[in-house]
């Protein structure tokens, strides 16, 4: 009987380890949640001089907030998201913050984001993914636009500005 158990506990093991692979690569085709702190948040909107004039585009918006933080500068501001909890929480936080004429959070893929609204957006999104994003925003985006990157920069763009790892482009 033991025997039986352990080996039924190691094949649901192995085929959590199977499922957690799937997931983060092809379900999840952006990045896990890592909150940004409170003050890269201050930082990004400093370095992006994001005002009541923009739209603010977070690509991967998690909990949400950037979008809050842009929506007290006065900003319109439209995050997406594909973790449904986390799109959950983010439009209670902004309901919380009495922003919901500010800020909005779509539960989807940013690859299906419509940039021309935005004047600027951020992201924290993996290296490996960087590229691609670059290559999406060359050929969609016609106008004018700021980007703001935690952490990652373009790897073949030269930032117009840099404070620590935040990087500013100018698309």
């Amino acid at each position: 009987m033991f025997y039986l158990l352990s080996i039924f506990l190691l094949l649901l093991f192995i085929i959590s380890l199977v499922f957690f692979q799937f997931y983060i690569h092809v379900l999840h085709p952006g990045a896990i949640y890592f909150p940004t702190t409170f003050a890269t948040v201050k930082q990004m909107l400093k370095l992006g001089q994001v005002s009541a004039k923009d739209t603010l585009i977070d690509l991967g918006s998690g909990d949400g907030r950037i979008l809050i933080a842009a929506g007290r500068l006065g900003t319109k501001a439209i995050g997406y998201e594909i973790n449904p909890f986390l799109v959950w929480k983010s439009r209670r936080l902004i309901r919380q913050a009495k922003l919901e004429k500010l800020a909005k959070v779509y539960w989807r893929s940013f690859w299906k984001a419509d940039f021309n609204q935005a004047t600027i957006i951020t992201i924290y999104l993996f290296p490996n993914l960087m590229n691609r994003l670059q290559r999406r925003l060359e050929k969609k985006v016609n106008h004018p636009l700021r980007v703001v990157a935690n952490k990652y920069p373009f790897p073949h763009l030269k930032p117009f500005k840099q404070y620590r790892q935040i990087y500013l482009y100018q698309f």
